[in-house]
């Protein structure tokens, strides 16, 4: 009966042996498994076309303390050098790449294909990597938003009443009109810059041989003019208003044809994926771009056209008061001339 029981104990202990030997078999090896998937992007790497030595310089936020000098790694079908470290560590850090197969640019995906740094790498894009990635229509864009700033500024400097109308000037004016002294109030007139100085300088050009009528005519055509000018401007903004939208329109278009010429091709469907992708990316950045610089632009248009108005509506009322100074001062200094004159107001 013993006997009997050692007998089974074995067989029970070389059953036992047998399955963890099997599952032991069973069980993946990671580490060849990753050796199997460096041999691959090796292959690939082999059988991709030369590359340009195109330096590209990598942000990321990941663990890259093991990032090493010489590392290959593969990003958008390409493959790429580690050619330069600026920073390293576990918190992530700036390395330089060099395109040495393939002719793609890269995107934010890196996997390892031989050294000791780490499997895969995330990079962070910033904000000029997605201006790149938009395309050429980026630049224009990028144009009209400059210009966008510089309207901008120049809009918020002009179209102020200090500067149409300043207090000093009006209230010099003023006492000017008052004291019925129209050579010092055309000095002070010649002397100043701006819509309401220059509506001033009409108002005493030929006052002696002019009637109020003329007077009227004279200031409401130099005002046409002066404000003519000062739209332009406002023509500038509402001009980038409507082409940025229609240039991220033209990228959308151009994006959507990338896309299809990929599912053209004779290429692998992860090839035709990645080439679809970039086509969708750069459609969508093109039109966030003219949408982000149209409203800006709208929006300044409006406060500044706003502006203007107000602007010009103070300087035709002060207009008008002066106009009926000056036509007290010519029944002043002409009485026999009184049926003459009119007290209208410029409008």
């Amino acid at each position: 009966m013993d006997r009997w029981i050692k007998v089974m104990a074995v067989v029970m202990v070389w059953g036992l042996l047998t399955t963890v030997a099997h599952a032991a078999e069973d069980d993946p090896d990671f580490e060849s498994l990753i050796e199997d998937k460096d041999e691959v992007l090796k292959g690939e790497m082999s059988e991709a076309a030369p590359g340009d030595n195109k330096e590209f310089s990598v942000v990321t936020d990941d663990d890259i303390s093991t990032l090493e000098l010489g590392d290959i790694y593969k990003s958008n079908s390409t493959f790429f050098k580690v050619a330069q470290i600026r920073s390293k560590g576990t918190k992530g850090g700036e390395f330089v790449v060099e395109r040495t197969n393939g002719k793609r640019d890269p995107s934010r995906k890196w996997s390892r294909v031989s050294g000791l740094g780490p499997i895969s790498i995330d990079s962070r894009e910033t904000l000029l990597d997605r201006f790149f990635s938009g395309g050429f229509l980026m630049w224009p864009i990028a144009f009209l938003l400059l210009l966008l700033i510089v309207i901008s500024l120049n809009s918020a400097w002009v179209y102020r009443r200090g500067k149409q109308a300043p207090q000093r000037f009006v209230d010099a004016s003023e006492r000017a009109l008052e004291e019925g002294d129209v050579k010092r109030f055309g000095d002070l007139a010649a002397a100043e810059k701006g819509l309401f100085a220059s509506v001033c300088c009409a108002m005493v050009n030929k006052f002696d041989t002019s009637t109020t009528e003329d007077i009227q005519i004279r200031c409401q055509a130099e005002a046409k003019r002066q404000i003519s000018v000062l739209r332009v401007p406002l023509k500038g903004l509402n001009f980038i208003a409507a082409i940025a939208p229609l240039l991220g329109l033209l990228g959308t278009v151009i994006g959507m044809i990338i896309c299809f010429d990929s599912l053209s091709e004779d290429a692998a469907s992860a090839a035709k994926a990645q080439a679809m992708a970039g086509g969708i990316k750069v459609a969508l950045l093109t039109t966030a771009a003219g949408l982000s610089v149209a409203a800006p632009a709208l929006l300044a248009f409006f406060i500044f056209n706003q502006r203007l108005n107000l602007t010009i509506s103070y300087c035709e009322t002060l207009a008008g008061d002066f106009v009926h100074e000056l036509a007290v001062v010519k029944r002043k200094m002409h009485p026999s001339q009184n049926g003459d004159a009119s007290e209208e107001d410029l409008s």
